[in-house]
């Protein structure tokens, strides 16, 4: 007779092999549980046990404390190892206002199944340590008994674990609420900022298209090229931050530069730009495109509307825990009913920073008293992250 080769069996893998070692992720949190409470139902039972030590002291002083330790902490740890099963009841039959009465009529029966072995443990326990009464009596005699003296308790016990277990799973259900309204506002919020500025876009390429319009039609071949190209790499540079709200400074410079080469290609010799920038606020944080309406603020009011040349000042300076961004012009100031006009610019900054800061941002545009505007924002001073790690 021919047999099977015993090497012909799969060979058991080597993580089949391998015993694992300690508990599974389901069922060590389970065993956490019941360790903390085990050790919560511990603490009624050493009170109760060294109250019954104490008391056993002043008619024996030699009396040991192991005796109330077995009679009191073991009966105490039931409840522990019962709470998993009341708390299961509780979420599977509700005491609310339209389930509490079908509820009941399972709760009631289950407090009294709980509340028997409860009892034959606590019999159990007393006849170990030799208590002369549960030795003595039967336990037809006892249980009747103990039902009276115990009974209330463990039905008070049986709904205090079961309350607790509500109060825990309605504080959870509010953190978890509160968290869903968090996270919906934020996504509101990051749309209304999308919506805000992507107006950007729309309104600096028809300023610029004007621009170039006007060059085309003083024949200006090589400006009108240049302006193209700059609105170009522009286009590019602003569809780059479309993902992200905020950029550090030093990429919304470089944008500003693309747009204020394009605003010299228009006015040529006219326009003067100046940077004071302070080289330790280029890794901060700013909203993209937050600089172009301010500058083109300036150059409009400042600027387009003389026929002189005119000068356009950027200042950016950390003080303390803020970061302090200026845009200066030496024009005629703003009109004196400049607010009541409007900008969709200067409107979309203020939108902006109020949307990503709240009131822990201040923009302010003012008259300057030797002449000119000035744009002022101090925002949170907050380093961008580094690029693959954290900030």
């Amino acid at each position: 007779m021919e047999s099977t080769p015993f090497a012909a069996s799969p060979a058991p893998s080597p993580s089949a092999a391998k015993p694992r070692p300690g508990a599974s992720p389901l069922v060590r949190p389970a065993l956490l549980r019941m360790v903390v409470l085990l050790l919560l139902f511990s603490v009624p039972g050493l009170l109760a046990a060294f109250q019954a030590w104490f008391y056993a002291l002043a008619k024996d002083p030699a009396s040991p404390l192991s005796r109330p330790l077995l009679a009191n902490v073991p009966p105490w740890w039931y409840w522990a190892l019962a709470t998993p099963i009341i708390l299961a009841l509780g979420r599977r039959f509700r005491l609310e206002r339209d389930t509490w009465t079908r509820a009941l009529r399972v709760h009631i029966p289950a407090s009294i199944g709980l509340v028997l072995p409860h009892l034959l443990l606590i019999v159990l326990v007393m006849r170990v340590t030799n208590e002369k009464w549960f030795v003595d009596n039967s336990l037809g005699f006892i249980l009747p008994l103990m039902l009276a003296k115990y009974g209330v308790t463990d039905l008070i016990i049986y709904g205090g674990i079961l309350s607790v277990g509500y109060a825990v799973e309605y504080h959870r259900r509010y953190v978890e609420g509160a968290l869903t309204q968090s996270q919906l506002e934020t996504r509101l919020a990051h749309a209304q900022l999308d919506t805000l500025r992507a107006q950007l876009h729309p309104h600096f390429l028809f300023n610029t298209l004007n621009a170039i319009s006007v060059l085309v039609r003083k024949q200006d071949t090589a400006g009108s090229i240049r302006m193209l190209t700059g609105v170009s790499e522009l286009l590019r540079m602003a569809l780059h931050t479309t993902d992200r709200q905020q950029v550090p400074l030093h990429e919304d410079l470089d944008f500003l530069e693309r747009y204020l080469d394009i605003e010299q290609t228009r006015f040529q010799d006219r326009l003067q730009v100046v940077n004071r920038i302070d080289p330790t606020t280029l890794g901060a944080l700013v909203p993209s495109l937050i600089l172009q309406p301010l500058v083109e603020n300036a150059i409009k009011h400042g600027l387009a509307t003389r026929s002189g040349a005119g000068r356009v000042e950027l200042r950016a300076a950390r003080e303390g825990d803020l970061l302090v961004l200026e845009v200066l012009d030496d024009g005629p100031g703003l009109a004196p009913d400049w607010a009541s006009r409007g900008g969709i610019g200067v409107a979309n900054v203020r939108a902006r920073l109020r949307q990503l800061h709240g009131e822990r941002c201040v923009f302010t545009l003012v008259n300057r008293e030797g002449g000119g505007a000035l744009a002022r924002l101090e925002l949170p001073f907050q380093p961008a992250p580094r690029e693959g790690g954290a900030a």
